[in-house]
């Protein structure tokens, strides 16, 4: 499921919770509405609970059977769980009922979409040739990135969908593809060495999606390459502690301050990171030599020797170990 599709199913969550709305097995009851039923079916959708989410919207057909919203969003959920070749088929139905031209556009990008991802490219072709015909503007840039993103084209998938945020205001789905393809694209740059070419691709990516924790550690990461320590920290703070992969690139922040002399904030960062993941952290350190050399061999191993001890642990300022008393019910400063 797409971040852009999950935030707008959560959204209809939020409303159909808002309302009162609640489903059997979940201990709610459900209004008649269809409406409000589709609501309930983001709900479920978004818990991952597709069945029931694909039988509220056949309920709701089934007393009304010329409902194109329940065929939308019955598309939706099947695209969402990967049944490309039944979404297909439903936003197929679902473009034949459409009157405005508008929607019937919109739903032949979706149909596109799914097309391509269950790999029928003729068919993803004639809908995209489709959509010319009826002049669709924007969607036809979006077509292009997708058909870019298929083939591994990350650049020319990023300005597709640029030429489409272009003529018309991001939607969540226009971003989060923006998104991905910038942070690929940031990752092909990165592995090249064209450093500052990534770092604009991983910053453009933040800037669209703030809180996206791999975009942020993407960011640091190719800061820690530039040895840009203060903006990789900042990057860091952001992502905050428990984001997957944080504890290498908090490692690498504290081993750059220890060489620039940052005593202090090298021992900040590394506690930080072995919070974020102390097996992790402690393995990188064991084969780390500016460590020893920095601190002094003794400190170290100190350090080393309480990676047998299931406790974790935060340093004191001279470079010496200390328990963490937030665990273990002992009195005393930590760091």
């Amino acid at each position: 499921m797409s971040r852009g599709r999950r935030r707008a199913y959560l959204y209809a969550a939020t409303i159909a919770v808002a309302g009162g709305l609640l489903f059997a097995g979940y201990g709610i009851t459900v209004p008649p509405e269809p409406g409000t039923r589709l609501q309930g079916a983001a709900f479920l959708a978004a818990l991952g609970d597709t069945e029931r989410a694909l039988e509220a919207c056949d309920q709701v057909l089934r007393e009304h059977p010329d409902s194109l919203d329940a065929r939308i969003f019955r598309a939706a959920f099947l695209a969402a769980a990967g049944r490309h070749d039944e979404a297909a088929r439903t936003y197929e139905d679902a473009i034949a009922r459409a009157k405005d031209e508008s929607i019937r556009c919109d739903l032949t990008l979706d149909r596109a979409s799914v097309l391509l991802q269950a790999g029928r490219t003729r068919e993803f072709e004639a809908e995209r040739q489709k959509l010319a015909a009826m002049g669709a503007g924007y969607r036809l840039d979006v077509c292009e990135g997708l058909w870019a993103e298929k083939g591994g084209a990350w650049g020319a998938a990023v300005a597709a969908y640029r030429r489409a945020a272009g003529k018309r205001p991001l939607d969540e789905q226009l971003k989060g593809r923006l998104h991905t393809a910038l942070l690929e694209q940031g990752r092909e740059q990165l592995a090249a060495g064209r450093l500052d070419e990534a770092r604009a691709s991983f910053d453009g990516a933040v800037e669209l999606l703030p809180r996206a924790r791999e975009a942020r550690l993407r960011a640091a990461e190719v800061r820690l390459a530039t040895r840009d320590v203060d903006a990789a920290v900042a990057q860091l703070r952001e992502a905050g502690p428990r984001a997957p992969g944080v504890a290498p690139l908090l490692f690498r922040a504290a081993t750059l301050l220890l060489e620039k002399g940052r005593r202090e904030e090298a021992l900040d960062a590394l506690a930080a990171a072995l919070v974020a993941d102390r097996a992790a952290a402690l393995a990188l350190l064991r084969n780390e030599t500016v460590w020893a050399a920095q601190m002094g061999q003794p400190d170290v191993l100190e350090l080393l020797e309480t990676e047998q001890d299931s406790t974790p642990v935060a340093l004191t300022a001279d470079g010496g170990v200390i328990h963490d008393p937030r665990n273990s019910g002992e009195q005393g400063p930590v760091r």
